[in-house]
């Protein structure tokens, strides 16, 4: 069948540059959309230990006729202008003439780098900081592309399956502008994974879904695997959103759908061969939904995406337990009898003269490796880090301390999941993600009052570095009603400039 789809599209004439125009009075919706991915024309990309995307090797080899082909097809038809590019070839000032750019695999990186910034963030950029385009993401691209400009769309997992859960069957997605999608819902098991966080304790043991491709990875081991991005304070500001998690092995917080600032993340990793025909209508809508959004970046910026938020510190302290210990215990002991029974299954494929898959030769070299259980005392040194030396083997005096000082939590914007008690601020005793604490501070310095706490607090959760009282009370009143918290962005406050 794909082959007769390829073979009719080809017919058409010069399809990867061609560009329908002018046809909204056949119903289409007027737009310029730009897709970006792989140009079937042209010899396949170097093929590494993985294929681009997270595809098995056969797989990614196997679609490479017809993914692009079918995102053109599905596109022109809803469109009034349309061009498909190969991936290699675009270049920022590619998407300006275009509303809508849709990267489905990630084009080369730029070719003026900022070396102190790749030094920094131990990524090169394919995008220029200030990229204003409205553009979608289709799974791994949105980290590869968008970590290095602080996107909050990071690579949590490569591990999206094929349904959404915990959806918000509300959002203008589902409702337009093309037609309107009411999502067909079924209950199923809930992901395993989401009951060892604190927030699926409240979960059902089965939870409606909506499925969003026909097959995924966990059905189909050559299929494109989704991602999910870090839900943790992702929706803290007014530039953020998040529409729905998926099922992976993460967290229910877990992004699967979700957009900041000019970018959206469609997790899911499926062409529309494979995607169900509502999907391909929620798709469709979402790629004019971010028309609205031209010119709109983000206003908070996540370089580190391994900053602790204070929704891994809850995680932590409610971890903090023998329960939660032995559960921990017992999950290393099924990996360490699984990844045996794999290596197994491997070493009597390669004793019979079979040829493993491209992914069985790259997990070969981590096959057999027993990792080592825990003792409690090793578990707590691991999860509270630092407070060891100051609670040892207590671990409810860790969680009674934490909880009763989780107001004054300063998490490190720089750090490696690094989390303290802001001593300045638990002095001061008014939560650091309330405007009262610089109300609280400008007060302590028209008082002469610990002035230089006072500034210290003021410059630590502003970024601003005013001296004197009236100046922070005029900055303070200028923009009080503009002010959020965002902890990804620096932790501190930050202006809604949108407004």
């Amino acid at each position: 069948m794909y082959t007769r789809f390829l073979c009719l599209l080809l017919l058409t004439g010069s399809l990867f540059t061609a560009t329908v125009k002018g046809q909204s009075n056949n119903g289409k919706y007027p737009l310029k959309v730009l897709y970006v991915g792989y140009d079937p024309s042209r010899p396949l990309p170097e093929i590494g230990r993985m294929a681009p995307g997270g595809m098995s090797k056969e797989g990614f080899i196997a679609e490479y006729p017809v993914r692009m082909p079918a995102f053109k097809a599905l596109l022109s038809e809803n469109f009034t202008e349309v061009t498909a590019m190969d991936c290699r070839d675009w270049k920022p000032e590619t998407s300006e003439p275009f509303d809508v750019t849709i990267f489905d695999f990630r084009p080369n990186p730029l070719p003026q780098q900022d070396t102190a910034r790749i030094k920094q963030h131990h990524r090169p950029a394919y995008l220029p900081n200030n990229f204003s385009k409205p553009t979608v993401f289709i799974a791994n691209t949105a980290p590869e592309m968008g970590e290095a400009i602080g996107l909050k769309l990071d690579w949590l997992c490569l591990c999206l399956d094929a349904d959404a859960h915990h959806i918000n069957t509300r959002h203008p997605i589902f409702k337009g502008p093309l037609e309107k999608i009411t999502p067909t819902l079924k209950t199923k098991d809930t992901p395993e994974g989401i009951f060892h966080y604190t927030t699926g304790k409240s979960v059902p043991k089965q939870i409606p879904m909506w499925t969003v491709q026909e097959e995924g990875y966990l059905t189909d081991k050559d299929a494109r695997i989704g991602l999910v991005a870090r839900g943790n304070r992702f929706a803290e500001g007014p530039d953020a959103e998040v529409i729905s998690s998926g099922v992976c092995t993460k967290d229910v917080q877990a992004v699967a759908l979700g957009r900041h600032g000019n970018f959206f993340l469609w997790g899911f990793g499926a062409s529309p061969l494979k995607m169900t025909a509502e999907a391909k209508k929620v798709f469709i809508n979402t790629v004019a939904y971010m028309k609205q959004f031209d010119g709109k970046t983000p206003i908070t910026r996540k370089y580190n995406d391994r900053m602790a938020t204070t929704d891994n510190v809850r995680e932590i302290v409610a971890a903090a337990n023998k329960e939660a210990f032995e559960k921990s215990v017992d999950e290393i002991k099924k990996f360490n009898e699984n990844n045996m029974k794999e290596k197994a299954r491997v070493n009597a494929k390669q004793a019979a003269g079979e040829k493993l898959t491209s992914q069985e030769e790259m997990m070969l070299p981590y096959l057999g490796h027993v990792q080592e259980l825990p003792t409690w005392e090793s578990y707590l040194k691991s999860l509270t880090g630092k407070y060891y030396e100051k609670f040892g083997n207590d671990a409810a005096a860790f969680q009674q301390y934490m909880t009763s000082n989780f107001d004054y939590i300063y998490c490190d914007p720089k750090g490696f999941f690094t989390y303290d008690i802001d001593e300045d601020v638990a002095a001061i005793a008014v939560p650091n993600h309330s405007t009262k604490l610089l109300d609280a501070c400008i007060s302590m310095l028209e008082r002469k009052d610990r002035e230089d706490m006072a500034l210290r607090v003021l410059k630590r959760y502003t970024g601003e570095n005013f001296s004197a009282a009236a100046e922070w009370k005029s900055w303070l009143a200028k923009h009080r009603k503009k002010l959020f918290f965002s902890e990804t962005n620096g932790y501190r406050f930050v202006i809604n400039t949108y407004n």
